[in-house]
């Protein structure tokens, strides 16, 4: 009997964490394998050719995990009866599925190419069943990007090292986009130089026997205007006002964005853009939510429907009108995924028409769907078959936990986001009393009153009953109330705050800088290179005197205050100063925002097929090689440095600013410069010599001996920690900030013993082994460190996984990893 052939199909993804899914829900005809991101680079700016409209010669990455996979997916696609390319939907997703076809000589107009948005067996059913073929308008946008990046980093970035620094290790670049981030971060800087704050006093009246806090809508600036204010109110009449019940509504939030969960997660959780997107590249690949680098702001019609059942199941009372509990807008949320789908089809097939032969529009109908696809006021091109971020399945409020903590947090606040912003407004009476006082000032008191909680029923965190409301509809009209105390406190105003790193992704979008698949990427850079650093802004702390009015008895009192400090804020540091006022004086034309925004915007209108890709290349390029010719003539080739006096100047070296100093025999030598130093200042010549040097500080201490290696106790970015040999131990947790000069060697030699180090020796390198107890340990394995568990009864040892645990297990504290254990696996 012959045996039929089965047919092999090869799916191929960017990341290996999705293949085990997709290969359950398409059964055993399929094979995924991942291509680990891109897989082919531009190495150097010869491969560009800039006199033949850039064409462009790429190389396999440089790499052994590269040249491993791409000689596992020559195997693959080789054995394999047909290829579906299944990368992600975005430029980038778009331009792998290409180079893939090139690399492996698969015919660019036939392979299929899946797009699906939620790792879910019907959404991956769904996209073998439609497939696509590669949009070369979305390829040629990423290319243009891909060079216009590399040519302002190999022409500009040489420029920075010759006239301020070049570094072996930590070289100062410029970015098309990154260099505008920073930007912003500056003018922020220059914001708050500019606006040191202005004095005055916060006066609060309590009133009512509620004793209700009454706003005073005049700021006093000086001491004694507010001591006149005061004694002139022990005899003043104080009438009362209120209104009539006013209705607002409070609407529901809009559906995630990429940059808007950044925003939601920065703000509510503390988390930065690039640990958010780290999570949420998890989650997605998990099944739990759609695809996280959006711009839309819809819904699929089954999700909705979904949506509005849970609504109906959950929160509409008996009785109840459905509707009243949908947001009336929930319409205009729902994509129109097949109509786009079939505009996407025809345009494409328009634009391809010279290559693969297919069906003719007719221009006018090309021109119809270019104008609808870009009419959005938007603007920034998102794909209408693109979700907003959401939960796969809005039955599932909350994730399993054996996911991390984060990933829990992060998933709720997506799921809360995606059913509220399908809900009603929420509505509530407000009403507005006032308290007139003395010199035509006036306190104010304002209090709501919720009436339909509508999308607040989610979180269920409202004020079902506010007593100050119905007290004050009780009070008099026009009724003289008497005061229980009027406190008057100063204050700054008018201080600008250094920005988070939530507001410089909303400021990012808003601006057009780069696209919500970077934002994270952007800010990282510009940390990562020295130019900024979130960190703890220390305030103005002067001596205030506050004064409080109670039983006519006027009060004065002096307090120590500090004002405008903040915490985990972007600072930009001096080297990101020296640096963008650098570009900014010599490359204005390319860093400014309104170019950079129709960089943007020309990407988009190349994705569009609207503009040839190359011209916005040979533009741009020309525009910097002009600029460079420019700065050549003007300026000498010399580092720029602040000068202090005949001996000292200011300048980065090769790991950051340091002081410069030059004797009489013209040696030079550099001295450690302290890290808050104002620029403008030093410039100004307000600093002396000894205020900006660093004392030197101890970062190692070599404490002795420890299994026959030099034990040295040092002081790294995260707090204290202690080497010997091949081997390191993290010691924060035990001694937080204190001194390092304060550790002894019997305190460590003791955290040691404790964690199981003391009795392993070298032999805990050599086996990968950390012994936790007598019968538990982590050892190392093929596939990675495991958790081996054997006692004296067990005829064969227990493996577990790591996979979950919240901190290094390498490095943490013993208790805290026995701890996890047992929780979840029930093992002492």
């Amino acid at each position: 009997m012959i045996q039929s052939k089965i047919t092999k199909t090869l799916v191929i993804v960017e990341s290996p964490a999705k293949c085990g899914k997709i290969e359950s829900y398409l059964g055993p005809g399929y094979k995924c394998v991942a291509s680990f991101g891109h897989l082919r680079e531009i190495n150097s700016l010869d491969a560009i050719d800039v006199s033949n409209n850039f064409q462009t010669k790429y190389t396999i990455i440089d790499n052994p995990q590269k040249t491993r996979q791409v000689e596992l997916l020559r195997k693959e696609i080789a054995l394999a009866d047909e290829v579906i390319l299944a990368t992600d939907d975005d430029r980038e997703g778009e331009a792998i599925a290409w180079h893939i076809c090139m690399l492996f000589d698969l015919p660019v107009q036939t392979t299929k190419r899946i797009i699906f948005h939620e790792i879910t067996e019907t959404a991956i059913r769904n996209a073998v069943a439609s497939p696509k073929t590669i949009d070369m308008n979305v390829v040629n946008a990423q290319q243009s990007r891909q060079i216009l990046d590399l040519l302002v980093g190999f022409t500009i970035s040489p420029v920075l090292w010759k006239y301020i620094s070049r570094t072996a290790e930590h070289s100062l670049s410029a970015g098309r986009c990154q260099t505008p981030a920073l930007r912003i971060v500056y003018d922020n800087y220059v914001e708050i130089k500019a606006a040191p704050g202005k004095p005055c006093y916060d006066t609060k009246g309590y009133f009512t026997n509620l004793s209700l806090p009454f706003e005073l809508d005049k700021d006093y600036e000086t001491k004694e205007e507010v001591e006149s204010f005061l004694e002139n109110s022990v005899n003043h009449d104080h009438i009362f006002t209120c209104s009539q019940p006013e209705p607002i509504v409070k609407q529901p939030p809009e559906p995630f964005t990429t940059s808007k969960l950044q925003q939601a997660i920065s703000n509510e959780l503390h988390i930065s853009p690039k640990e958010t997107m780290k999570h949420c590249q998890k989650l997605y690949e998990a099944g739990y939510i759609t695809y996280m680098r959006t711009d839309s702001k819809k819904y699929s019609k089954d999700f909705i429907d979904s949506t509005v059942k849970y609504i109906s199941a959950n929160y509409a009372d008996m009785g109840s009108q459905l509707d009243q509990f949908l947001n009336p807008k929930l319409a205009s949320l729902q994509t129109n995924y097949k109509e786009e789908a079939t505009k996407e089809e025809e345009l494409r097939e328009d634009v391809e028409t010279p290559v693969i032969k297919k069906k003719i529009v007719k221009k006018e109908s090309v021109k119809k769907v270019l104008k609808t696809k870009t009419s959005s006021k938007q603007k920034v091109a998102a794909q209408e078959a693109h979700e907003a971020i959401r939960p796969t399945n809005v039955q599932l409020k909350d994730i399993p936990e054996t996911c991390e903590t984060k990933e829990r947090r992060i998933y709720k606040i997506i799921w809360e986001n995606s059913v509220e912003s399908c809900m009603a407004p929420a509505k509530y009476n407000k009403i507005s009393s006032k308290i007139q006082g003395f010199d035509a000032a006036v306190f104010k008191y304002f209090c709501e009153q919720i009436v339909f909680p509508g999308w607040k029923l989610v979180k269920n965190k409202y004020e079902k009953v506010t007593k100050e409301y119905k007290y004050l509809l009780t009070l008099a009209q026009n009724s003289v109330l008497e005061y229980k105390k009027i406190t008057a406190s100063f204050k700054l105003t008018n201080i600008k705050s250094h920005y988070t790193e939530a507001k410089l992704v909303q400021l990012l979008e808003e601006k057009g800088i780069g696209r919500p698949s970077t934002f994270s990427m952007l800010i990282d850079k510009i940390q990562e290179r020295g130019y900024v650093k979130k960190e703890e802004v220390k305030g103005q702390t002067m001596e205030c005197i506050d004064f409080v009015l109670e039983n006519d008895e006027l009060v004065e009192s002096k307090t120590m205050r500090t004002f405008g400090h903040e915490n985990a804020k972007l600072v930009i540091q001096p080297t990101g100063i020296m640096v963008i006022e650098f570009l900014i004086k010599y490359y204005n034309d390319i860093f400014n925002y309104d170019y950079t925004k129709e960089m943007e915007d020309s990407l988009d209108e190349i994705a569009q097929n609207k503009k040839l890709w190359y011209t916005l290349c040979e533009s741009a390029f020309s525009s910097m090689l002009t600029l460079t010719d420019k700065l050549k003539e003007e300026k000498k080739e010399e580092k720029q440095e602040i000068v202090i006096d005949a001996s000292h100047s200011y300048m980065i070296a090769k790991y950051g600013p340091v002081i410069k100093c030059t004797n009489a025999d013209k040696v030079v030598s550099f001295l450690p410069v302290k890290t808050d130093i104002d620029l403008e200042k030093l410039k100004r010549g307000g600093y002396k010599l000894e205020e900006i040097v660093e004392s030197p500080k101890t970062t190692d201490i070599l404490l002795g001996k420890y299994n026959g290696h030099d034990l040295h106790l040092k002081k790294g970015k995260f707090g204290l920690y202690v080497t010997w040999g091949e081997h390191s131990k993290s010691l924060s947790f035990h001694f937080g900030n204190r001194p390092i000069e304060n550790v002894t060697y019997l305190e460590v030699m003791s955290i040691l013993d404790k964690d199981g180090y003391l009795t392993k020796g070298d032999n805990d390198k050599q086996s990968g082994e950390r012994q936790i107890n007598k019968t538990t340990c982590i050892k190392k394995g093929k596939y990675g460190d495991y958790i081996y568990h054997k006692t004296a009864k067990m005829k064969k040892p227990e493996f577990f996984k790591l996979k979950g645990f919240p901190e290094d297990y390498k490095t943490c504290d013993t208790e805290v990893l026995k701890s996890w254990i047992k929780e979840k696996y029930n093992i002492e």
